[in-house]
C-alpha cells in the first residue's frame, strides 16, 4: 500500500468501514426478512432498494450542484443508520414496510456510491490503480470477513439469553447504525473539490466510443447477476447450514479467500492482463457446482473457487472503466455524465435481475426455482470475459 497517495488511503479507510457495517448486517438482514416472510418478501425488498438506488445515482447529478460530496456522503449514512434504526424498532413488523425499508435503503446507498465513485475517479491515479483496486478488493474482503462471522456471533450469543433470537438481530442493526456514525466523522477527512460542469443533456448527447459502449455492456451484464445472486445464495447457505453463527463463519472464510486473492491479483493482473479470465471461468465453474451440489462439501468448493478467483476479474472490470473515462476529453469535472450513465445501466438492470427473480418465485416450490435459476448464471461472468477483451482491443 506504499505506493499509494494518502487521498487513496482514506477512501480505502472509508470504504472499509461502510463495508463492515454493511456486511455485519447485510446478510442478516435477508434472512430476518426470509424468516419473517419469504424469498418473495426479500426479493421485493431488492426490487424497491436498487430502483430507489437507481433513481438517487441519477439525482446525484443535480444534488451535487448545490452540495458537497462529502455533504451528501454523511447524509448517505445518515439515512443507512436510520434505515437500521427502523429496523431495531419495527421488530418482525419491518416486513409489513419492505417497500418503503427498500427505497430508504437504495438512497443511502444510491447517494453514497455515486459521491464515493465521483471521489475515487478524482484522488486515484490512473497509474496506480490496479494497486488501488486490488488493496480496494483486499479491504472490501477483510471488513466483508469480518462482519459476518461477529454478525453472527452476536445473533446467536443473544439467542442463548432470555432476549431470544430477534432481539439478537435487532441488537446487530443498532450496532450498525452507530458504526455509520462513526464513518461520518472520518469522511471530514477527504479533501475538498471544485464544482461540476454537468448537465443531464451531456448523457444523451454526448458520443460514445466504441470501448465506452462496451464498458457500458459489461456493467449490464454484471448487473443482471452480481448482487441478485448475493441473495440467492445467502438465503440457500442459510437453508444448508441452519445456523447463524455458521453461516457467518462460512461467509468470513469465503472473504478470507477474496483477500488473498486480491492482493495476488495486483502483480497476476500487471504481468499478465489477461488474468482476468481465471475470474471469469471461476466465477462460472462456482456457481454450476454451487446449483448442482447443495449441501455442505458444494458450499465449501462453491467459496473456494469463487473466493480466489473472481477478484481478478473484478479488478480488470474497474480498471478498464476508469481508464475508459481517462481516455474522455476533457478534466474531470466535464465526465460525470460518464460515471453517472455507468452507474445508472448498472442499477437499472440489478433491479431487472430482481424483477425477474420475483416473477419467476411466483411459478413453484421458491427454493427448488432459485436454484433452477443458478445454472443460468454461469455465461454472465464468461460473457463478461469476452467484453473486457474486445473494449481492450477496441
Amino acid at each position: 500500500m506504499k505506493n499509494l497517495s494518502g487521498d487513496e488511503r482514506k477512501l480505502l479507510i472509508i470504504q472499509g468501514f461502510d463495508i463492515l457495517a454493511a456486511s455485519l448486517a447485510g446478510i442478516f438482514v435477508t434472512v430476518f426478512f426470509f424468516a419473517h416472510g419469504d424469498l418473495k418478501t426479500t426479493t421485493l425488498y431488492n426490487i424497491a432498494a436498487f430502483a430507489s438506488m437507481t433513481f438517487f445515482f441519477g439525482s446525484s447529478g443535480l444534488l451535487l450542484r448545490y452540495f458537497s460530496s462529502g455533504t451528501l456522503m454523511k447524509v448517505s449514512l445518515v439515512a443507512g443508520s436510520l434505515f437500521y434504526l427502523l429496523l431495531f424498532f419495527l421488530k418482525e413488523n419491518s416486513i409489513s414496510y419492505v417497500i418503503p425499508l427498500g427505497i430508504l435503503s437504495g438512497f443511502s446507498g444510491g447517494i453514497f456510491w455515486a459521491t464515493y465513485n465521483l471521489n475515487q475517479y478524482i484522488l486515484t491515479h490512473s497509474g496506480s490503480r490496479i494497486s488501488y483496486f486490488g488493496w480496494g478488493g483486499a479491504i472490501f474482503n477483510l471488513a466483508n470477513g469480518l462482519g459476518p462471522a461477529l454478525g453472527g456471533l452476536i445473533i446467536t450469543l443473544v439467542s442463548k439469553t432470555s432476549l431470544g433470537i430477534i432481539n439478537g438481530y435487532l441488537m446487530l442493526f443498532l450496532l450498525v447504525a452507530i458504526i455509520n456514525g462513526i464513518t461520518i466523522f472520518i469522511i471530514g477527512k477527504l479533501p475538498s473539490h471544485g464544482n461540476l460542469q454537468f448537465s443531464y443533456h451531456h448523457i444523451w448527447q454526448h458520443r460514445r466510443s466504441e470501448r465506452w459502449k462496451l464498458v457500458l455492456a459489461q456493467n449490464a451484464v454484471l448487473g443482471l447477476y452480481d448482487v441478485a445472486i448475493g441473495t440467492v445464495t445467502g438465503i440457500l447457505l442459510y437453508v444448508i447450514l441452519k445456523n447463524e453463527a455458521v453461516l457467518g463463519l462460512v461467509l468470513t472464510m469465503a472473504s478470507l479467500f477474496g483477500m488473498i486473492a486480491s492482493l495476488y491479483a495486483i502483480p497476476l493482473l500487471k504481468k499478465h492482463p489477461s488474468a482476468f479470465w481465471i475470474g471469469s471461468i471461476g466465477s462460472a465453474v462456482s456457481i454450476i457446482i454451487f446449483a448442482l451440489f447443495q449441501s455442505p462439501i458444494g458450499v465449501w468448493l462453491y467459496i473456494a473457487i469463487s473466493g480466489f478467483t473472481v477478484p481478478m476479474l473484478t479488478n480488470k472490470l474497474s480498471t478498464v472503466y476508469f481508464h475508459t473515462v481517462d481516455e474522455a476529453e476533457g478534466s474531470w469535472q466535464h465526465k460525470y455524465h460518464l460515471l453517472l450513465e455507468r452507474d445508472i445501466i448498472l442499477g437499472l438492470f440489478r433491479t431487472i435481475s430482481y424483477i425477474g427473480l420475483f416473477i419467476l418465485l411466483g411459478f413453484g416450490s421458491e427454493i427448488q426455482l432459485a436454484k433452477s435459476w443458478l445454472l443460468l448464471l454461469p455465461i454472465m461472468p464468461i460473457l463478461i470475459g469476452f467484453l473486457i477483451k474486445k473494449s481492450i482491443a477496441a
